[in-house]
């Protein structure tokens, strides 16, 4: 790790997996590749703001989007997909702390998401910032969703980065929207060579960035459907194993 931002993000993970009494000495390798990846992606991500836009105008005044922001999101798709490994998302770290005390042979003390007693306790489940710079609009977005975490009643300790990329793909799709109110709702143009429409890339990607925050938000306990699942394991309310792996099947189904 090189770059001063990926030793940043090492030290973050290191710090939150240590605080959250995880046991991380053997994932070292998936935490460097992580911080890497977490460091690449927000190369993109600055490059985007310097220029200050996602989506130039093509030939037929349909929206064209930048190579910047192409690999923006690539690159965040590959974040996503280390988080859960690393127990980087709510609903994993609750797995993880779960599998913890089966171990240990108490699994009705098992509580995946470390549910509040009282509402005092609740600025302690709250995560640090994102080990980067966040953008304005993310820093807006950020703010905007910690009166939501801290009354949730589950652990966001450990969902930093996670809720970090959750802004990230918010301002994604909201540029999408920008682009598409600033021109009178396009979402088709004509191809000047052959005559025929074709859907505009701001409206293309959309349905496409809104499938990853779906994602995300289930895999943080933000959904309506996530949040009654797994408050019904953090309230102690198991009544067989099998009943944890399947609402963990459930957990783990494709949208």
């Amino acid at each position: 790790m090189k770059s001063r931002r990926a030793r940043e993000v090492w030290r973050y993970i290191i710090r939150t997996l240590s605080q959250a009494g995880f046991d991380y000495q053997s994932a070292l390798l998936q935490i460097a590749l992580l911080a890497d990846k977490v460091d690449s992606w927000r190369c993109h991500v600055d490059a985007i703001e310097l220029a200050g836009w996602r989506y130039d105008e093509d030939s037929n005044g349909g929206s064209l989007e930048t190579d910047e922001s192409r690999a923006e999101r690539r690159a965040r798709s590959e974040v996503l997909k280390d988080l859960d490994e690393g127990g980087l998302t709510v609903i994993a770290a609750g797995r993880v702390r779960a599998i913890n005390n089966l171990l240990t042979g108490d699994l009705f003390a098992a509580d995946p998401f470390a549910m509040l007693e009282t509402l005092d306790q609740s600025g302690s489940l709250l995560p640090e910032d994102p080990p980067w710079r966040l953008t304005k609009a993310e820093r807006k977005l950020w703010k905007d969703l910690q009166p939501l975490l801290s009354g949730s009643g589950f652990d966001f300790s450990t969902a930093g980065i996670a809720l970090g990329l959750i802004c990230a793909a918010i301002v994604d799709w909201l540029a999408c929207k920008e682009w598409i109110e600033a021109n009178k709702g396009k979402l088709f143009a004509i191809a000047k060579d052959t005559g025929r429409p074709y859907e505009v890339s701001a409206s293309y990607n959309r349905p496409k960035i809104a499938s990853q925050i779906r994602l995300m938000l289930k895999k943080n306990g933000m959904t309506v459907s996530a949040c009654a699942r797994n408050k019904l394991l953090s309230k102690g309310r198991v009544l067989s194993e099998e009943l944890v792996e399947l609402l963990n099947f459930i957990n783990d189904r494709p949208d």
